[in-house]
């Protein structure tokens, strides 16, 4: 299949979450992604694999690497100036240039932006760090539970009588991954009108601070702080998660006064349509415990699977509130094709996250799993670059490669 990104070819330093998850939603879409990584990095990285025990055997899946699917890997040691070489040998063959080191780290082993420029004018070169590329806190290390502290998106999670509480899961790795995959096919676009790269600048703190919704502008504009608000929505309590015999419901009785009244109606209190104190959404926000008490009341008597089938078919916005194993079993996630299942040479049938790139001429395909550390090296360094067998295995020898 012809993909949208089939034409680029990315060299990606990446690394952990955000950099890696990146040039996967690239590689989904058909980019050649050339993955390279020191040895140590690389058997760091499938030590990370998933543990089971198959036919009395214990093993490591990497299909926890899921992130660096369908990519290519190499193994090169930057360390060493054949190394050095080798890299900027790649670059010259290559569109895009991804990594997520601490700010300078690249500079300092003359494969920076500016660096990289001089080997190849139009190189599009993208870095993802903690702080971003300048500022009082550029230099300083950091990961995804700084960015959520310092950004106020954990001012905003947990409960009013409880700390701060981080997501999850690493949040800004992923909003940040996005960001860049974006601006990476932006820059190509702009490449191809003017025949200019550019370097990229994202960070995991502007990531999330554009991702709190509009409470900086209640802050910026009407003096506004919000704090946690639990499981019930900023906009009033009619939205939120509710208790049931069988676990929590995630319900948006108040999305409108309209399905306010849809709610109202099924679960037998039209009465508070007609009251003022509960007819319109600034009204409920007022009296946020009221209105959760009322919905609390009438979903803790019920299953989850009657309390949203009941809503749903009523025309209020309603979901379970899946663990993840009836995530992987919900009908919605398997009609999403949201989970695949592959064939490994080693590990045999894998079922790993599926793609949510959807495109109707062009979508997103899992085509295989996580490489292992320098399984490429040879379809690089030999089919790619023109070096011989001999060089490779000179090379490996040596800890080049």
């Amino acid at each position: 299949m012809n993909q949208a990104l089939s034409d680029v070819t990315v060299l990606d330093l990446g690394q952990v979450i955000a950099m890696p998850f990146c040039t996967m939603l690239l590689a989904d879409m058909g980019a050649r992604v050339i993955k390279v990584e020191s040895r140590e990095r690389g058997r760091e990285r499938v030590s990370l694999g998933i543990k089971r025990k198959r036919n009395g055997v214990e093993e490591r899946v990497p299909a926890a690497q899921y992130r660096d699917r369908n990519k290519l890997a190499v193994t090169l040691e930057l360390k060493t100036p054949q190394g050095i070489e080798l890299f900027k040998e790649l670059v010259r063959h290559c569109d895009v240039v991804t990594e997520n080191f601490s700010v300078g780290t690249l500079a300092r082993l003359g494969l920076g932006y500016e660096d990289l420029k001089r080997v190849k004018p139009d190189i599009v070169y993208a870095s993802i760090t903690a702080f971003g590329q300048h500022g009082p806190y550029a230099a300083q290390r950091g990961y995804d539970m700084l960015a959520q502290a310092i950004s106020g998106y954990m001012s905003i999670t947990g409960f009013p009588d409880q700390p701060p509480t981080r997501s999850g899961q690493s949040i800004s790795d992923y909003y940040a991954g996005m960001l860049c995959a974006f601006s990476i096919v932006s820059a190509l676009h702009y490449r191809q009108r003017t025949g200019m790269g550019q370097h990229i600048d994202l960070a995991l703190l502007d990531s999330l601070i554009i991702a709190l919704d509009n409470l900086g502008e209640r802050y910026t504009v009407g003096g506004e702080l919000l704090t946690r608000a639990g499981n019930v929505s900023f906009g009033g309590s009619s939205s939120g998660v509710y208790p049931t015999t069988d676990g929590h419901v995630a319900i948006a009785a108040g999305a409108s006064d309209a399905v306010w009244r849809r709610f109202c109606e099924i679960i037998g209190r039209s009465d508070l349509t007609r009251d003022a104190g509960f007819a319109t959404a600034a009204a409920r926000r007022d009296r946020r415990d009221q209105v959760a008490t009322i919905i609390q009341g009438w979903t803790s008597a019920r299953s989850k699977a009657e309390v949203v089938s009941t809503l749903s078919t009523g025309g209020v916005p309603a979901a379970p509130v899946n663990n993840v194993a009836e995530m992987v079993a919900d009908p919605q996630v398997k009609a999403r094709e949201m989970f695949v299942e592959l064939d490994h040479p080693t590990y045999g049938r894998v079922k790993t996250t599926g793609t949510p790139l959807k495109l109707s001429e062009t979508p997103g395909r899992v085509k295989w799993l996580a490489p292992s550390p320098g399984e490429h090296n040879r379809e690089v360094f030999v089919d790619l670059l023109g070096h011989s067998p001999s060089e490779l295995a000179q090379w490996i020898s040596e800890g080049v490669i």
